[in-house]
């Protein structure tokens, strides 16, 4: 998906399928989420919440939309289902259950520095020896971009990703060239690297 749709599928995203990478994460696992637990960070309308109930996996989702959740808990599969735990929260509040997977899709450059250091540490923390972390980080190449200044977009290097995961398997890492103006107001190009580790 491209940069320039990340912020329009907010308001549209319980039309779309799950995203390929948590479809790949899930199979990765066996495809069987019967007994796994499963965490869906910023799950928005659900679009990845929706499949992992499908696949029969207990899912704690949680965003900071109240709009967006609403109208996930009026969607059939999660309407009175007691395999979802659906949450109003911010990243660096949310308390982790331990969890087999743990889905951080276009939404981890919304952080605030701090906030990702609180975050990662919890994903970090709450996910199982192999089990699976699947999400978005978001790269630059532009000198006027950086991660420790107040940015509007957190952005990590290669060489950030990697030392966040020296812990994880790697079992997918593709990037995706973008240049967008959508996020910031101006041009630049970004790196979409979408990952798939697993921890070891």
């Amino acid at each position: 998906m491209a940069i320039s749709d990340w912020r329009r599928y907010i308001s549209t995203q319980e039309l779309l399928p799950p995203r390929p990478h948590v479809v790949d994460a899930h199979l990765f696992l066996g495809d069987n989420g019967r007994n796994k637990v499963a965490v869906d960070i910023a799950c928005g309308t659900g679009r990845d919440t929706l499949y992992l109930l499908e696949k029969g996996y207990q899912v704690y989702a949680f965003d900071k939309d109240i709009s967006s959740l609403e109208r996930l808990s009026t969607h059939p599969l999660a309407c009175s289902n007691p395999s979802l735990d659906l949450q109003l929260s911010l990243f660096e509040e949310y308390p982790f259950p331990k969890a087999n997977m743990i889905n951080a899709s276009a939404c981890l450059f919304f952080c605030k520095p701090n906030e990702f250091s609180i975050l990662w540490h919890n994903i970090d923390t709450a996910l199982d020896v192999n089990g699976i972390f699947c999400g978005h980080f978001l790269g630059t190449n532009n000198a006027d971009v950086d991660i420790h200044t107040d940015q509007p977009i957190l952005t990590h290097s290669h060489e950030d990703i990697e030392t966040l995961l020296k812990k994880y398997y790697i079992i997918s890492w593709k990037v995706k060239k973008e240049y967008s103006a959508q996020l910031t107001n101006k041009k630049q190009r970004w790196l979409v690297n979408t990952l798939i580790a697993m921890k070891k």
